[in-house]
């Protein structure tokens, strides 16, 4: 019996919650992936799956050995593509977490070109909630400085500096006219990111504004649509909103000002070796943003 092919059954069986249902993704019989069950048990000397007539559920040993066996058998995976990659063409699969705004805005904007140069590479995008660490298992993590992962098992490389800019659609400037200064930002609605209403930001020339609006929310397009649609002024960097100040939908306001400043990183595991899909990924990003002129 194979070890690989016995650990990757039970790990499908616990995914998809019956052995009917893993053997259907498996390609294979019932008792196909039933026998690769058992034999696992017998070999680690423990029973990893309650069985009853209706369900399918993980002893305690089990839900160890999924966890474990699950990270195991991805860096097995990731060693074979690295492998493989040396005389072929990389491939394999490319875990890449960001923070939600940065993931859905910003990111999403470069995977297509960047898939279409490699076509046996392929994505997975996950992913954070505001203050939500990231996965431990990720190729890499792209969010603003995270202290918690300046560490000797992370890298980290500066892909740009964010500085924070405020947008208005031209129906909102239409309706309540265009402020001129940081003062005037007081008497507009300010959207706002986040679970509350009110928020302090610090301008790039050293003042405190605390603002505040009528709209907060952590659902990104849910921010950029209210702003399009007139529903008060939006705090964010161009580089996330390129599609949207081409159309007109929006336009900067007080081009001198500036708030919320700080680098955007590149973090990914240090390694023993180069990992292929991962460097090839930040070059092609970085190389983008050059162009782009996007500053650093």
């Amino acid at each position: 019996m194979d070890w690989i092919q016995s650990v990757h059954s039970y790990l499908r069986v616990v995914d998809e919650g019956s052995f009917s249902a893993a053997a259907r993704k498996l390609n294979t019989t019932n008792s196909a992936v039933s026998k690769r069950i058992h034999w696992l048990e017998e070999r680690l000397g423990v029973q990893l799956l309650k069985r009853t007539t209706r369900s399918v559920t993980q002893t305690e040993a089990g839900a160890l050995f999924y966890q474990r066996a699950k990270v195991q058998l991805d860096e097995w995976q990731s060693i074979v593509d690295e492998t493989r990659s040396v005389n072929q063409s990389p491939a394999g699969l490319l875990k890449i977490g960001a923070t939600l705004a940065i993931g859905s805005k910003f990111l999403v904007q470069y995977l297509n070109d960047f898939l279409q140069m490699y076509p046996d590479i392929r994505i997975q995008l996950l992913t954070t909630t505001p203050g939500q660490l990231p996965e431990l298992s990720l190729d890499l993590f792209i969010s603003r400085e995270i202290e918690q992962l300046n560490s000797l098992s992370f890298k980290a490389s500066a892909l740009f500096e964010h500085k924070g800019a405020f947008y208005a659609s031209p129906s909102y400037i239409a309706q309540y006219g265009e402020p001129t200064s940081a003062d005037d930002l007081l008497n507009h609605n300010v959207l706002m990111w986040g679970e509350r209403p009110q928020r302090e930001v610090r301008l790039s020339q050293g003042q405190r504004l605390s603002l505040s609006g009528n709209f907060a929310t952590t659902n990104p397009e849910a921010l950029f649509y209210a702003a399009k649609s007139g529903m008060g002024i939006l705090l964010t960097y161009d580089v996330m909103i390129k599609e949207d100040l081409k159309s007109g939908a929006l336009k900067r306001i007080m081009p001198d000002i500036t708030a919320d400043e700080a680098t955007v990183y590149a973090y990914y595991p240090k390694l023993d070796y180069q990992h292929t899909r991962t460097q090839l990924f930040l070059d092609y990003l970085k190389a983008r943003l050059s162009e782009e002129r996007v500053p650093l």
